[in-house]
């Protein structure tokens, strides 16, 4: 079996956020895909729109387990713009540091039963004010995010990677991004979160298209476009701070963090489609071992 289709057998996962329509002949339960550099991502498919009410309660859910890969115990985010047409920049630059703060229950009460291998708990984070780029409102990959990543760290438009930062990808309507294995945004999934190496450091870095746009509007959440946003955002922030370098896992161990080998899932696949509101934004709610329910504290 080669390395490849190992990781696509290891970490598949059936549960979706959000109810885009998927093409009739998409495998929707590959969530992990090899992009050209030699990483994969965790994306989250699309499915009809009545899979959210279908998986809004999964019975028996086995719960994460740690399998020894890193967390970011204190992130920190840089979310990007990919230019001056992303839409609701003021509340996204505004969602972030509030998601994360001292306000917010997901990160001061739920994270923390979440360890690292050294046994440090995850903890609030911060967020700065989105960089805009400026880059064309054309389809892009997701090889060519990175690029673009890489050239934005050498120019000193972001700061360089390190153990805690997150870089959050907002792309304006009108984009369709394609991934590694050929999927598309707002055609088989909603967002996904991914992990590159350059210079020896791990690059944490998520995609969210434009959920008002054709194909994700009134797909990716059941509620409003900013509300949608924001939760498909969290979904794949919170995932991010738990199983940050599940991009370059292989097998059940490091560097994979915390993940639900049974149910075939990270944090907030287990709970895909749930609302609620904290630090007055609407986010998914996330898996608690504790609770054994899908929270938000």
């Amino acid at each position: 079996m080669t390395n490849s289709r190992l990781i696509k057998t290891l970490l598949l996962s059936t549960t979706l956020l959000g109810a885009c329509m998927a093409d009739s002949d998409t495998d929707a339960t590959d969530q992990t895909e090899q992009s050209a550099e030699g990483t994969r991502i965790h994306m989250m498919p699309l499915q009809s729109p009545d899979a959210p009410v279908a998986n809004a309660v999964k019975p028996a859910i086995a719960g994460l387990t740690f399998f020894g890969g890193p967390v970011l115990t204190h992130i920190q985010i840089h979310p990007v713009f990919w230019n001056s047409a992303a839409k609701l920049q003021a509340n996204i630059n505004a969602f972030y540091p509030a998601v994360v703060g001292s306000g917010s229950s997901i990160y001061t009460s739920l994270l923390p039963q979440y360890t690292s291998a050294s046994g440090a708990a995850i903890g609030t984070g911060t967020s700065v004010a989105g960089f805009v780029d400026n880059k064309a409102t054309a389809s892009v990959t997701d090889a060519a995010v990175q690029t673009e990543l890489n050239r934005l760290f050498a120019a000193g438009s972001l700061p360089l990677p390190n153990t805690q930062t997150y870089y959050p990808v907002h792309f304006p309507s009108g984009m369709t991004i394609t991934a590694s294995d050929g999927s598309r945004s707002c055609v088989q999934f909603c967002a996904y979160h991914g992990t590159y190496v350059r210079s020896g450091v791990n690059v944490n870095y998520g995609i969210i298209p434009d959920i008002g746009q054709s194909g994700c509007n009134g797909g990716c959440g059941g509620s409003t476009v900013l509300n949608n946003t924001t939760s498909v955002a969290s979904h794949e922030l919170v995932e991010a701070t738990t199983d940050p370098a599940v991009g370059l896992a292989t097998v059940f161990g490091p560097p994979l963090g915390w993940y639900d080998q049974v149910d075939n899932g990270e944090i907030g696949d287990l709970c895909n489609a749930q609302q609620a509101t904290v630090a007055g934004f609407t986010v998914q709610k996330e898996w608690s071992n504790r609770a054994r329910a899908c929270v938000v504290n």
